[in-house]
């Protein structure tokens, strides 16, 4: 081979690697924009689900509804224990929360940068009683496989009432018999009235109750990166009490509807710091920001439009709005 014929075996060589590099590195482009577009989809649609469930169910009493219901806990107004109450919120704003969050939202490490929503609900399968109480502060009389153990928070309910009461015996589940005694040591929040509101018949049914605060937290999985985290009282059946479940989210603002009129119809939208009476919570609408990673990158800036506003972020990071709206279906008749 000559010289000339050797550099342009060469010159081709090259041409052909630029452009299998330069169709290499598109490739990859569209790969990741692809991948991160549908995470954020995917991590989108997983967060408004698992906040609607939980939202749809607050304060479910079966076919009690949204009557009062008679808690018997001690400290019954506490964020923890206040089942008398679906939900529950605190807005952040500059750097302050209102209204004040006390134990134990206070010790979770909250970011400001997204509001704190608090949901009452009852978790796990509901057990029917097989007997009728002897009177109202006799034990719940249940079939000795249900899995109750003591200390567990519990609401009694049948279509006349509903009665919110914690297991204060050891072994209820396998015993066949819930007892609620008053001043029963070994139970946190322990029982202050151990007569519910009557004494049920075997057409009532129990179910366990837990509360959930959803928070946006420092990420364990991507440190530096925002994260939606909750936080689960009482933990039931070896579940962790503190659970990350999506990295990437910014942004959390909750407002809630507030029925004034009592035509259980939401006649107004507020923050939680403008809710005067949480028991006209109607319906809650979230609006959650994601992004995509730090691999995710768009050609520019992309601003997006969150609560009403027109916002230009700093990167040029892939971000998605979702919002929804959620009717509280246990608040109505």
């Amino acid at each position: 081979m000559s010289l000339v014929e050797l550099m342009v075996g060469v010159a081709l060589g090259l041409f052909l690697i630029a452009v299998m590099g330069v169709m290499y590195i598109g490739s990859r482009s569209t790969y990741i924009a692809q991948e991160s577009g549908s995470r954020l989809q995917e991590n989108g649609r997983f967060v408004m689900d698992t906040l609607a469930q939980d939202l749809r169910m607050s304060g479910f009493r079966g076919c009690w509804g949204a009557d009062a219901v008679n808690n018997t806990l001690n400290t019954p107004t506490a964020l923890l224990y206040n089942y008398g109450q679906p939900v529950w919120g605190s807005h952040a704003s500059g750097g302050n929360w209102a209204p004040a969050l006390t134990s134990p939202a206070n010790d979770l490490g909250a970011w400001t940068a997204g509001d704190l929503l608090v949901v009452r609900r009852p978790t796990g399968p509901g057990w029917s009683l097989i007997a009728d109480m002897a009177d109202a502060g006799a034990p719940l009389a249940i079939t000795p496989t249900a899995n109750f153990t003591q200390g567990d928070l519990l609401v009694v309910a049948d279509c006349g009432s509903a009665s919110v009461l914690q297991a204060t015996n050891a072994g209820p589940g396998a015993a066949g018999s819930l007892a609620h005694g008053a001043g029963a040591g070994g139970v946190v929040p322990g029982v202050a009235s151990q007569a519910l509101s009557r004494a049920y018949g075997n057409d009532a049914r129990v179910w366990r109750l837990q509360t959930r605060i959803y928070y946006l937290a420092n990420s364990l999985r991507h440190p530096g990166e925002p994260a939606l985290w909750v936080y689960n009282h009482p933990v039931y059946d070896g579940g962790a009490q503190r659970t990350e479940l999506v990295s990437g989210v910014e942004r959390l603002a909750v407002s809630y509807g507030v029925d004034t009129d009592a035509d259980f119809s939401a006649d107004r939208f507020y923050t939680a710091d403008q809710v005067t009476d949480w028991t006209q919570v109607v319906s809650a609408r979230v609006e959650v920001l994601l992004n995509g990673g730090i691999e995710s990158s768009n050609s520019a800036v992309q601003p997006y439009v969150f609560g009403g506003a027109t916002i230009t972020p700093t990167d040029r990071r892939q971000r998605t709005v979702m919002s929804m709206l959620v009717s509280l279906r246990n608040a109505v008749p």
